[in-house]
Order: C-alpha cells, then sequence, then structure tokens
C-alpha cells in the first residue's frame, strides 16, 4: 500500500475508535476540510479548530451515531481517494456513500474534499424530526 494511503487509513481507523489525538496528529495545522453541497454540514472549514468542531457537528446532529466503511482507498504522493459507506441512524436513519480526496504533503493532511452521493437525502436526513 501507498505510504499516503496508510497514513489516511489509519486516520479512518482512529476516528472510528474516537481516538481524536491521533486524527490530529495527520493534519496540517492549516488543513481545510471541505464538505460540498447545500446542506446542513456543507462548507469549507480551515484548520485544525474548525475541522474538529466540524466533526462535533456531524456527531451531534447524529447523536452520537454517525459510522463509516472504508470501502477502497487509491493513493499517489499527492493524492489520496478514498471511497465509504456513510450511516447513522439518528435524527432519521440514513446509508450513503461517500467519496473523500485528500491531498497529502510531508506526510501531513493537507486538504479534504469530502462529496456525498445523494447530498439532498443526506441533508433531509440530519433535519430534526417534528
Amino acid at each position: 500500500m501507498h505510504p499516503n494511503a496508510e497514513l489516511i487509513r489509519s486516520g479512518y481507523d482512529a476516528f472510528a475508535v474516537g481516538d481524536l489525538d491521533a486524527v490530529a496528529a495527520l493534519f496540517a495545522d492549516d488543513i481545510t476540510w471541505t464538505h460540498t453541497g447545500d446542506h446542513v454540514l456543507a462548507g469549507e472549514y480551515h484548520g485544525k479548530q474548525e475541522v474538529f468542531e466540524y466533526f462535533g457537528k456531524l456527531l451531534g446532529l447524529t447523536n452520537g451515531t454517525f459510522r463509516q466503511t472504508v470501502h477502497a482507498i487509491l493513493a499517489d504522493d499527492d493524492h489520496v481517494v478514498v471511497l465509504t459507506d456513510v450511516a447513522w441512524d439518528e435524527p432519521r436513519e440514513f446509508r450513503s456513500h461517500d467519496v473523500f480526496v485528500w491531498h497529502v504533503r510531508d506526510g501531513k493532511a493537507t486538504a479534504c474534499w469530502a462529496v456525498a452521493a445523494d447530498q439532498a437525502a443526506s441533508h433531509a436526513s440530519l433535519m430534526p424530526t417534528v
């Protein structure tokens, strides 16, 4: 496996078990995280603090039920593409596929673009139930 693939894979493994210190160690201080689309999580987040606030928002909106399974990782010297299944159970059950495109420089993730397969369904599933 390419070293950048191993690096990013270790981040997914750490996130899955709640080891946010290990995740933070993989990120450049000035990382940019972009969640594409027009929904509650969409936007651009700059720096580790904003990215971790985004993670907190995601976990809060899903009442901690967010999870993902990595299907494949493709990597070269500059980029890593991760294909995942994502799911959560609250506030509504949701299952989808996401693609994450990472930029890696000097052993650190400097950018990530998260793209949901069905952004409208993702947004609708995160809205509080009435």
